[in-house]
């Protein structure tokens, strides 16, 4: 079925109408070269009936933009599928199904940011937003809340005009009566009762008000089970919210779900931002259905820190399923990324699921719980054979100590992406629309693209015209050349070279993004090995072991050594700890190794002849402070009887002689030998990916720009 399109549009209608949404496209006529396509579909509308505007843009011959086509095209798809419904060929409508709305859609390549510029609460207070959210009677729902509170419902109820989206509200606290309305449960506080509540109040609303409310209403449920800060307990303050919506009228349902924890210290603190983060998500569900832009703001107006460290609530994990978010919709581990960036989480966990093979997040209070871990930690660019090797020694010589009851443990990478993320003051909701405003009122075509020039005039006080001009060749369609790293755009995000960028991939706000495409080269060469990947910006060993410890009461170690690795270096440096605590280096190894819990072992140095030589031991002030800690247990040089085979005969360890620095300057030198220093499924891989050709060339942002990026 071939489709041609004639479409004139008002010459009253100039660019402002484009960028507020407000243009109306419909097609004066198709051409149609299918006998599925009525013919009255191809008949011109006779003079008059659009209007003296459009007949006037008619006979002045206007063009025609790629935007208005696309749009046209998406509106004129609808338009038929509906016509089709109405002569019986797609199936009947559902019993209270709403008819078929067209919607106009804009050019994909620029929604997104215009979509949040529509969200006109962000920044401001949880009462404005349910008050919007009230005022709009075709959404309408239950509020199911237990522990922490009633704040969410209270929000709404106390914003006025609650009658507008309030169906009703109600707290099971006692577990029999929340077994009455919800069904048995055998733990009450996980993700399994938040759904369970979800459906039966959605269920509820549905049966009830259906008929009362109209076809056109949209209903939800929103519900939660939270343990907060108890009296006389020091329990970990964690829960389950979740909301399930119809994101059109007359749509199957669709859900999100997260788990939440809370950092303030008393149950009314932690209540009232609960009452925050739900009133968000009602928001936030009610106006779009990007998972992105869901979770970028779940915490607006929560940015404030308790501490230096942490915010009121951490969301470890997050899911979203049913229609509005079709497969491929959004990927799990760009979303890990970017709640790490955005400081929603201090860390992701991603672990590889069986049946897809894919990643997808896991909760750590289910995942960690009562299990021995070891855990590497690197940026892994890239990932090598010693990464694999150090890993294995260290899961056998704990292995070793483990008696039959005890759990095989499990083997952790923690990915550091705090280079590329890079937190800084600006990632505030308030401060990142600022950005985006201004942004979006200075693109002068307003097609969503932003040219060097407008670049240079926007971001002059941010970044040196050099590096906006690197920006700008990055992020264009420069040709990485042939060769075995094969031919691909730089970071394609102007894949037909017209000069121009799109603002949504350069605020990282689409999946082909300039810190999305730099941190899935990374991942994806990860993920042949199979491992559990924690993800995060966690600096300081000392820190991850805290964040560890939450979560298991069991043998933490922390895997280090090979290659040319210097403990010295990398644990008892006192320059590396200036920024993280308070008392230095002292205080940072004492937190590491309190109570026990936490050990790091060391794998012993493979020179580059294939000599193993026992790990290097830092020098000065710093060796008596090693000779101790090695002496009572806490750091743990690995045996060479735990080495693999391949390790320790000289003859065979020749992959395991360099790590990721030295294979990263064997790259950049256009050295042939980088392939035989990392696992054979990972070099194939590597090979596609356009991160080592950017290396190889010179081509790497400086940490000026990533910091620029990531604040955006």
């Amino acid at each position: 079925r071939v489709i041609g399109f004639a479409l004139r549009f008002p010459a009253s209608m100039g660019a402002p109408a484009f960028a507020n949404g407000g243009l109306q496209v419909r097609p004066m006529f198709l051409k149609a070269s299918s006998p599925a396509l009525p013919s009255s579909l191809g008949t011109p509308p006779p003079p008059g009936s659009r209007g003296a505007a459009a007949e006037a843009a008619t006979a002045s011959g206007s063009p025609l933009g790629v935007g208005s086509f696309l749009a046209a095209a998406s509106a004129t798809t609808v338009c038929l599928r509906a016509r089709r419904r109405r002569n019986g060929k797609v199936g009947k409508m559902a019993r209270g199904q709403a008819p078929c709305r067209t919607r106009c859609l804009a050019a994909p390549d620029t929604q997104r940011f215009r979509e949040i510029l529509k969200l006109t609460h962000l920044g401001g207070g949880a009462g404005d937003k349910a008050l919007s959210v009230n005022l709009d009677d075709k959404f309408y729902g239950s509020f199911a809340e237990i522990g922490a509170g009633q704040e969410v419902s209270r929000t709404f109820l106390k914003a006025g005009a609650a009658a507008g989206t309030v169906a009703r509200s109600i707290s099971a606290y006692d577990m029999r009566m929340s077994d009455v309305s919800y069904g048995q449960a055998k733990r009450y506080v996980t993700s399994e009762r938040v759904q369970q509540m979800l459906t039966t109040e959605f269920d509820e609303v549905e049966k009830c008000l259906r008929e009362v409310r109209g076809p056109e209403c949209r209903f939800f449920a929103f519900a939660c089970t939270l343990a907060a800060r108890a009296y006389k307990s020091n329990r970990e303050c964690e829960g389950w919210i979740g909301v399930t919506y119809q994101a059109e009228a007359g749509q199957p349902r669709s859900t999100i779900t997260l788990h939440v924890r809370m950092r303030d210290p008393t149950a009314q603190q932690q209540g009232e931002a609960i009452g925050v983060l739900g009133t968000n998500l009602i928001y936030l569900v009610h106006n779009t259905s990007d998972p992105y832009i869901i979770t970028s703001y779940l915490l607006d107006g929560l940015e404030q820190n308790v501490d230096s460290n942490s915010g009121r609530l951490e969301i470890d994990s997050i899911d979203f399923s049913g229609p509005a978010f079709p497969e491929g919709s959004w990927d799990p581990r760009l979303m890990a990324m970017r709640m790490v960036q955005l400081r929603i989480a201090n860390g992701v966990l991603l672990e590889p699921d069986a049946v897809s093979q894919k990643y997808r997040m896991a909760v750590p209070n289910n995942l960690l719980y009562k299990r021995p871990l070891v855990v590497e930690r690197s940026r892994f660019t890239p990932v090598t054979c010693m990464h694999e090797e150090v890993m294995g020694a260290c899961s056998r010589t704990l292995e070793q100590e483990a008696d039959e009851s005890t759990k095989r443990p499990l083997e952790i990478l923690n990915m550091q992406i705090d280079d590329i993320i890079q937190p800084t003051e600006s990632e505030g909701a308030d401060q990142r629309l600022t950005t985006l405003k201004r942004v979006a009122t200075s693109e002068l075509k307003q097609d969503g693209m932003l040219d060097l020039a407008e670049m240079k005039h926007m971001f002059k006080d941010k970044l040196i015209e050099e590096e906006i001009d690197a920006l700008f060749k990055g992020m264009g369609a420069g040709q990485l050349g042939s060769g075995e790293f094969g031919i691909r755009s730089l970071l394609g995000l102007d894949p037909q070279s017209v000069g121009s960028v799109s603002i949504d991939a350069l605020f990282s706000l689409t999946q082909d993004g300039v810190l999305a495409e730099e941190f899935l080269d990374r991942f994806t060469m990860l993920e042949p090995l199979k491992y559990t990947v924690l993800l995060s910006s966690i600096s300081q060993t000392h820190d991850l072991a805290s964040y560890l410890q939450r979560y298991t009461n069991q043998k933490i170690v922390v895997a280090v050594g090979g290659g040319g690795f210097s403990i010295g270096r990398a644990l008892f440096n006192p320059d590396s700890y200036k920024n993280g605590s308070a008392g230095g280096m002292l205080e940072g190894l004492g937190r590491l190794f309190s109570q026990g819990g936490t050990r790091v072992f060391t794998y012993p140095n493979i020179t580059p002849e294939g000599q193993i030589l026992p790990a290097s031991i830092p020098d000065g002030d710093a060796q008596p402070l090693y000779e101790y800690l090695v002496r009572t247990g806490a750091i743990v040089p690995i045996s060479s009887s735990y080495l693999s085979p391949e390790a320790r005969n000289w003859k065979t360890n020749l992959q395991f002689r360099l790590g990721s620095t030295e294979v990263r300057e064997l790259i950049a030198q256009g050295s042939a030998e980088w392939e035989m220093y990392m696992p054979p499924t990972v070099a194939t891989i590597a090979k596609s990916q356009g991160w080592f050709g950017r290396l190889r060339n010179g081509e790497t942002f400086t940490a000026n720009v990533w910091q620029f990026l990531a604040g955006l």
